[in-house]
């Protein structure tokens, strides 16, 4: 007889289409075992980043590849994951290729897509149902690099109202207004060869907290949409710790909910001396500022993504290059190793 697995939580896996991979995977988490099984999988070319609405009834994910339905670009998929489902609703094509960065914000019925080639915001309307409706904008970032603009992630603030976008290239964040037709109201220049990836807002939408692949930081910011200047530094500081040795790339930047915890993945550079870890920092809530407590050396190669359970109480990591995830359980402001779970080839994103 079979033995019963009942996942305490459920999560979906994107992930590039090498290795063997099927597409678009669904796991699921026991946390008495600290077991993570496959429970279900569907196909998708280049099924890269994903989304879950807050209600939890529609997964959005991204088709990161060149061509998407015989046209010359990506493109995005809804799936209906109400009550144990995992349905296939419709699809968008986003008009770029290599679509990088999709999120959903259930308060406004709106989805939010960034091209990374192209380098455009897209805005979709989120039918009741979940599906993809009309597009709703489409607004370019500026384009004063040689190659580019490569828009690399988009993120609505918990605030609502405005949305906070980085520029790999070109070194910008950008915000706009979704409630004045998507309008660029401020452009923040970071330093040259920083290399801006990731972001996302502090749980009260005050703070903006961006990891930088090229010079290994974190980056943050005060939000204040009400002021003439909408983004002011509060701090820049390293991944690393003194005794590191090789070079790292951050690939994700997560914060723990409740807000206390903030975690950014890096991607070790090169054979010898990786620096594949997880950099865990303690929020200071009221002032946005952090403080790393530790780096944990992950056992495998190339964190891509990692994300933590809803609950906070454990993180969840996915090594792209050795297509399998580890898990950790989060004790205080520490990580500890609770073991490997399953192999996925392939895998560069997780949502819960």
């Amino acid at each position: 007889m079979a033995e019963t697995f009942l996942p305490d939580y459920t999560g979906f896996v994107g992930t590039t289409s090498t290795g063997g991979s099927r597409g678009i995977y669904r796991i699921g988490l026991n946390a008495l075992t600290g077991k993570i099984r496959v429970m279900d999988t569907r196909p998708m070319y280049h099924a890269g980043y994903l989304t879950v609405s807050k209600d939890r009834r529609s997964l959005y994910v991204l088709s990161e590849g060149m061509t998407f339905k015989g046209r010359a670009s990506g493109g995005m998929t809804a799936y209906d994951i109400s009550d144990g489902k995992f349905e296939e609703q419709n699809w968008a094509v986003t008009d770029g290729q290599r679509p990088c960065f999709v999120c959903c914000d259930d308060d406004s019925a709106e989805i939010y897509v960034s091209n990374f080639y192209r380098g455009t915001m897209e805005a979709y309307r989120r039918q009741e149902d979940g599906r993809i409706g009309e597009r709703l904008a489409c607004v370019a970032s500026l384009n004063t690099t040689p190659v580019g603009p490569f828009l690399h992630c988009v993120m609505k603030s918990p605030a609502g109202r405005y949305l906070a976008a980085v520029e790999l290239i070109g070194g910008r964040i950008y915000i706009y207004d979704c409630e004045d037709r998507y309008r660029i109201i401020w452009i923040e220049e970071m330093e040259a060869h920083s290399g801006p990836r990731h972001l996302t807002f502090s749980e009260d939408g005050r703070y903006l907290y961006v990891n930088r692949q090229d010079d290994e930081m974190v980056s943050v910011y005060s939000f204040t949409p009400e002021c003439d200047r909408k983004l002011t530094p509060v701090q820049t500081i390293s991944v690393r710790t003194t005794g590191m040795k090789g070079r790292t790339e951050p690939a994700a930047i997560r914060l723990c909910p409740g807000g206390r915890l903030l975690a950014v993945s890096n991607r070790g550079m090169g054979r010898e001396n990786r620096e594949d870890s997880i950099s865990l920092y303690g929020v200071e809530v009221e002032k946005g500022r952090l403080t790393l407590r530790s780096v944990v050396k992950t056992g495998g190669e190339m964190p891509r993504d990692m994300n933590f359970t809803p609950d906070g109480k454990y993180l969840v990591v996915a090594y792209q290059f050795q297509g399998y995830l580890d898990l950790y359980r989060v004790e205080g402001e520490t990580l500890v190793y609770a073991g490997a779970g399953c192999k996925i080839p392939s895998p560069v994103c997780i949502a819960f």
